[in-house]
């Protein structure tokens, strides 16, 4: 059985069904960041994380989301579109304050790893095709438990179609946890400097994905995020935003310490809004935790009006696939109600 060119950059990746390499996790997908707003900010998020996104970056920030009413995020990405033009990813998130509680939210994504032409060994014709997707579904909570300090948990289960028997067929479940500080200015001396937060989030802590009833080498991307972030003035004309995030993939951290300092993601970018009508965003990623560095400026911008803001961002992917196109896209529509 062969698969076509997409379908096998993404299981360079991920783990399908019982074949596994020794130093990546299944399900991939998984790492993929939503949300157009942080993703201009360099994907960079964790200490922010106060829209309808913060049940996938930071369950925490769901205890600081606008206090009335519901938010809803829709997020599209046409994924990778120098391999195929069937990959994409699919983002739907939901926030809203409970007075006395904190938040509540959740999310679910979708990817589609697009339709596969199957073949026999020894035989280049087609005899069929099938289609691989993956989809996660979640539900978050977060709440103040002292004045500035919040915390959240996030409880999501998982699906992975690579292939229609069962051996391409996976399932599992898993827990996020996360907190955030939001450091008292004022009280610390540094009155009127704005305000500044740390975030911390662990996530897809669960039982390794079980294709066909086989789940030896096949672990989630369990993934540490480390965030900071500094807003020096919000006022009603201007509005301006910094954020530094650092993740690190948990799966099989075997390597000597030199080495897996150096496989991690990190980003870095700041968020302007004039009037809260226009934003423009700003960043830098970097990534080593592939096979290849992933690196370059991430940007986009945001139109509010009424109850809808629209954004957009681009990403930069792997130097290889620049050919044809240097940068990922993400759109994504957020409605108040």
């Amino acid at each position: 059985m062969n698969f076509s060119p997409a379908v096998r950059w993404l299981l360079g990746l991920a783990v399908f069904a019982t074949t596994s390499m020794a130093s990546t996790a299944s399900v991939i997908w998984m790492t993929i960041t939503p949300g157009a707003r942080p993703n201009g900010m360099g994907e960079a998020f964790v200490a922010l994380s106060d829209d309808a996104t913060a049940s996938f970056w930071n369950p925490a920030g769901l205890a600081f989301v606008e206090k009335e009413g519901n938010e809803i995020t829709l997020q599209h990405s046409p994924w990778l579109r120098q391999l195929a033009d069937d990959l994409y990813f699919e983002y739907l998130g939901y926030a809203r304050y409970l007075e006395g509680w904190g938040g509540v939210g959740g999310n679910v994504t979708f990817m589609s790893m697009g339709e596969q032409q199957e073949t026999v060994e020894g035989n280049p014709d087609p005899i069929g095709t099938f289609y691989s997707y993956g989809f996660a579904v979640t539900g978050a909570f977060g709440t103040e438990v002292a004045p500035g300090v919040a915390v959240g948990l996030g409880a999501k289960f998982i699906y992975d179609h690579l292939y229609y028997e069962d051996s391409g067929k996976g399932s599992s479940f898993a827990v996020d946890l996360g907190t955030v500080y939001r450091i008292p200015m004022d009280e610390i001396g540094l009155e009127g400097l704005g305000q500044a937060a740390i975030g911390a989030s662990l996530q897809n802590l669960g039982p390794n994905m079980s294709y066909g009833g086989e789940s030896e080498g096949n672990p989630l991307p369990r993934t540490v995020r480390l965030g900071i972030a500094y807003v020096p003035f919000d006022t009603r004309m201007t509005q301006l935003r910094f954020a530094a995030d650092y993740s690190k993939l948990l799966t099989y951290v075997e390597d000597g310490l030199g080495e897996e300092i150096k496989e991690n993601k990190w980003g870095l970018g700041a968020e302007y809004w004039y009037y809260d009508l226009l934003g423009l965003r700003l960043g830098y990623s970097h990534d080593t935790e592939g096979a290849s560095t992933i690196h370059g400026l991430t940007f986009g911008a945001g139109v509010h009006y009424s109850a809808f803001q629209f954004d957009m961002a681009f990403i930069p992917v792997e130097s290889s696939l620049q050919g044809s196109g240097k940068f990922n896209q993400k759109y994504s529509l957020t409605v108040a109600f």
